[in-house]
Formats: structure tokens, sequence, C-alpha cells
């Protein structure tokens, strides 16, 4: 049964069949869709450092190999500055290039397919 009145809306989906000539747009908003990739890219390096820091913290802890209050007292060299420094770029190129990638696909289809797929 059908309502007229309603406002949700309905989507059909976008692809039906390889990506041939520009990356989908899956939530019918290309700048949407990036900003869903770069979400994405930072919840796995969010992740990734959670599970690496309470790896070590556990280590640390069982071996009882450092003070509570070490990592506040932390005095770093100016080479370990600018590695810090280095890595926080390239954590945010990474994030924020999601914003701006291009939607010309990365993977190439075969043309065995492309003729099985062409109408």
């Amino acid at each position: 049964m059908s309502d007229k009145n309603t406002t949700t809306k309905r989507y059909k989906s976008v692809l039906t069949g390889p990506v041939t000539t520009t990356e989908p747009e899956f939530l019918h908003d290309i700048g949407m869709d990036r900003m869903v990739g770069a979400f994405v890219a930072l919840a796995s390096e969010v992740y990734i450092l959670r599970d690496r820091l309470g790896a070590l913290e556990s280590v640390l802890a069982n071996n009882k190999t450092i003070a509570e209050d070490a990592i506040e007292a932390l005095e770093e060299t100016p080479e370990q500055s600018q590695a810090r420094q280095d890595d926080v770029q390239r954590f945010v190129t990474r994030v924020l290039s999601e914003l701006h990638r291009s939607d010309v696909p990365i993977s190439h289809i075969g043309r065995k397919v492309r003729e099985m797929t062409d109408q």
C-alpha cells in the first residue's frame, strides 16, 4: 500500500554494473560521498591508534616499565619534535585528501569483462 503524501525519499541503486567511466555517487551527492570517505578514513585511523595504544599501555603496565607521569614529563629532542610534526602533516593530508579526490576510477575493467557488460 503506497501513501502519496509521504515525504520519504526513495533511492534507487546508482551502481548496477562495473565502474567503467567515473566513480559512482552512492549518496547522490559527490561532496557528501567525499565527506563520508574522509570520515571512514579518520575512523579507521582512530581505531588503529586506540588498538595500538591499548596494547602498549597493557605491556607497560604489566612490566611496570614507566612511571605514571612519564608521558606528561616527556621532553622531545628537536628531531623527535620534527618527526612528530611530519607525522601530523601526513595524517591530515590522508584524511582531508578524501574531500578532493578524483572521481576517475582507480581500477580498470578488463576488455573481455567490458565486452560482456556492453549492450
